[in-house]
C-alpha cells in the first residue's frame, strides 16, 4: 500500500497563495509535516488560477525536494509544466504522473511525454462522453488504456487506475458502484494498482470525516492500493492502520504498535 499525501495542491487557496507569494518555507513544512504524518509520497500540484504552471511546477517540485526525500506525483493536465518538472526531479523512484484518460485530446496532449519516461501514470477511467455510470463501463474504458499503455511500453506495474469516485449526495449507488469497480479491476489487472479521490464520496453531506473514513476502510477491503488522502487527518490515518491489521497488511501488527506507540493512533 503506498500512502500518498494531498494537500501541497494549489487549488487549496493557503496553498495557491504561497506558490504564487514564493513562501517556501510554508511549503517546506506543509512537505515535512506530511513526511512526519506517514505520507511515503506527495502529490504536488501548482494548479493556481492567476499563476504560470510551467514555472511554478518545477518551482514547487524543487522546494518540496529540499525538505523531504520522498517520490513525488506530478499532478497537472499541462504537458510543457510536467516536462520542466520531470528535468528538476530528483528522486531515484520514478515519478507518478497525474493523469491521463481516454478523452482523446488529453491523451493527445500527454501521451508522449509518459512514453519519452515511461513514468508511472494515473489513468482516470473517463473519456469523451463523461464517468461512465456502471462498471462494466468502466472496465471496458480501463482495458482500452491499459493495451493502450502497455503496447507504448509501460509496465503493468506502472499503471495506477483512478476510478472517479462520485459523491453519494448525487449518486445514491456512488459508493457501491465505487466498490465493485474496484474488485473488477483488481481482478482484471492483478499486476496494476488502484487510486481514488477518498474525499469526493462526501461531498455535499456533513461529517464528512466520518463518511471518509468508513468509506476508505471499505474500499481497502475491495482492493484499493495507493491512498491519496489527507495524512494530517489522524482519525483517518488510525483507520488505515486498523484495516491494514485486519486485513494481514501489517505482519505481526507492527506498523499498528510503532504508531501507537508514537501516539499516532487515535481510539
Amino acid at each position: 500500500m503506498l500512502i500518498i499525501g494531498e494537500s501541497i495542491n494549489g487549488t487549496i487557496p493557503k496553498v495557491g497563495q504561497a506558490i504564487l507569494d514564493r513562501n517556501d518555507s510554508f511549503l517546506r513544512e506543509l512537505a515535512k509535516i506530511q513526511y512526519e504524518c506517514g505520507a511515503q509520497a506527495l502529490d504536488v500540484n501548482a494548479g493556481v488560477a492567476s499563476g504560470n504552471e510551467v514555472e511554478d511546477l518545477p518551482w514547487l517540485v524543487e522546494v518540496v525536494q529540499k525538505e523531504i526525500s520522498l517520490p513525488l506525483m506530478l499532478d497537472s493536465a499541462n504537458p510543457e509544466a510536467l516536462k520542466v518538472a520531470l528535468s528538476v526531479y530528483r528522486h531515484p523512484e520514478t515519478p507518478i504522473l497525474n493523469s491521463i484518460s481516454g478523452e482523446e485530446e488529453k491523451w493527445n496532449r500527454l501521451f508522449p511525454v509518459i512514453s519519452e519516461r515511461k513514468c508511472k501514470i494515473v489513468v482516470l477511467l473517463m473519456d469523451d462522453r463523461g464517468i461512465p455510470k456502471t462498471i462494466d463501463e468502466r472496465l471496458a474504458i480501463a482495458g482500452r488504456l491499459f493495451q493502450r499503455l502497455i503496447e507504448a511500453g509501460l509496465p503493468s506495474d506502472h499503471i495506477y487506475f483512478d476510478i472517479l469516485v462520485l459523491s453519494v449526495a448525487v449518486e445514491t449507488d456512488a459508493a457501491l458502484i465505487t466498490l465493485e469497480t474496484i474488485k473488477a479491476i483488481r481482478s482484471n489487472f492483478p499486476d496494476s494498482h488502484i487510486v481514488c479521490g477518498v474525499s469526493n464520496i462526501s461531498m455535499g453531506l456533513p461529517g464528512r470525516k466520518l463518511i471518509n473514513r468508513t468509506f476508505l476502510t471499505m474500499a481497502i477491503y475491495a482492493g484499493l492500493d495507493t491512498l491519496l488522502i489527507d495524512v494530517r487527518d489522524q482519525a483517518l490515518m488510525s483507520s488505515v492502520y486498523s484495516a491494514k491489521t485486519l486485513l494481514n497488511q501489517d505482519p505481526y501488527c507492527l506498523e499498528y504498535l510503532k504508531a501507537y506507540r508514537e501516539k499516532k493512533i487515535l481510539v
